[in-house]
């Protein structure tokens, strides 16, 4: 079991990748989006950008490729209907699942995204989420992404939780410097699955 401080009083989980092993799906999706213009996306580089916008993500890949005559729109579209159409593989991780099941109805809970606000609801249903946790900070509500604090304080905020007394569970680089600016604690989750 992922080890949980009893100061906390607050948790707060990123979605892809710690809650939902999402990660090898997105990045398919962002393959499959690419393909009418020839580049692939490295894995590698596409797990250090974890909690980055997709919009933000697509035009980093834009830039790095010189890509012209690119369709942003059209490719954000490709890879949502593709997310959309496979939304069955998706499965739980089930460590951190286990906490949310373990400190419901003990401590308050939220999810802070880099994903957009439908994204979250469908993979929030796929899974019933709702029924464990409260409050959702998603893309579509910030202004200032991963890895700047915004998501994370927010979803502090909303729980009336002192951003020192909340723990973030994170997969990515961006998430966890997000955490670490916003004066919380913050177990990587990749330390654990």
């Amino acid at each position: 079991m992922i080890p949980v401080s009893t100061k906390a009083k607050g948790l707060i989980f990123d979605l892809d990748g710690t809650i939902i092993d999402s990660m090898p799906l997105h990045h398919r999706a962002y393959n499959h989006a690419l393909i009418p213009y020839g580049i692939s996306y490295p894995m590698d580089i596409f797990l250090s950008r974890g909690g980055i916008p997709t919009r933000d993500t697509m035009k980093m890949i834009e830039e790095e490729n010189n890509i012209a005559h690119f369709d942003i729109n059209e490719a954000l579209e490709r890879k949502r209907k593709y997310l959309e159409t496979n939304m069955g593989e998706l499965t739980l991780i089930q460590p951190v699942f286990d906490i949310i099941k373990s400190y419901h109805g003990r401590l308050p809970m939220s999810v802070g995204t880099g994903s957009n606000r439908k994204t979250v609801n469908e993979m929030f249903e796929l899974f019933s989420l709702g029924n464990y946790i409260d409050h959702v900070v998603t893309a579509s509500e910030v202004i200032q992404f991963k890895p700047h604090p915004e998501t994370f304080l927010k979803c502090a905020e909303l729980m009336q939780i002192a951003p020192e007394d909340c723990i973030v569970f994170e997969d990515g680089k961006p998430g966890i410097m997000a955490a670490k600016a916003a004066k919380m604690q913050v177990i990587d989750v990749l330390a654990y699955i």
